[in-house]
């Protein structure tokens, strides 16, 4: 539940920064009105589904994540290069024709820890069961980032940076969720 405030707090604060009167309780629509396509959205964040299970992201190896079979759906034909951020963070970076694509499993701070940061946040489709969030860069839209609620103060982070969008693809932020994908495949079956 705390984990969940803490996502929901951010979000409602920056939707309402707008607003120019104060007052008391739940602003909510009247027995008539309908809800906005704002106040829509916010539901869907406000109820996130819960998670299936915990899934600990100590000691994983990243680069084993991405299943060999998917290389040449994301045109890699290489291992990925694995290192870690400044936080410990274990990380892993795959290079190839379409773009780069890292999967970092942070093990120092919940998903909820992304609001507030340069990103964009918005709920994404979850995966396998797993609350997922997509975060965007103002401004750039050939970067996305997709970070799943695996388990308490952990979570899989995933960032893709394409150069044009493949065929069939309508955006980065669907190339990137598909590539959260394969590795929850692998992650799942932990």
């Amino acid at each position: 539940m705390t984990r969940r405030i803490g996502i929901l707090l951010p979000l409602l604060f920056i939707t309402t920064a707008g607003c120019t009167s104060v007052s008391a309780g739940q602003p909510r629509p009247g027995a008539s009105e309908s809800p906005s396509p704002d106040e829509q959205t916010s539901t869907s964040v406000s109820a996130p589904p819960a998670r299936p299970r915990d899934i600990r992201l100590d000691d994983v190896d990243p680069c084993t994540l991405l299943p060999q079979a998917d290389f040449a759906g994301y045109g890699l034909d290489k291992p990925g290069e694995r290192s870690s951020d400044d936080n410990g963070a274990s990380t892993c970076a795959w290079y190839g024709d379409l773009g780069a694509m890292d999967a970092n499993l942070v093990t120092h701070e919940g998903v909820e820890a992304r609001e507030g940061r340069l990103l964009q946040i918005g709920p994404a489709d979850p995966i396998d069961g797993f609350p997922a969030y997509t975060g965007t860069l103002p401004g750039d839209d050939m970067v996305c980032f997709i970070a799943v609620d695996v388990a308490d103060g952990q979570y899989l982070d995933v960032q893709v940076r394409l150069y044009s969008l493949p065929a069939g693809v309508d955006s980065v932020c669907d190339y990137a969720h598909q590539f959260a994908s394969s590795i929850m495949s692998t992650l799942v079956k932990r």
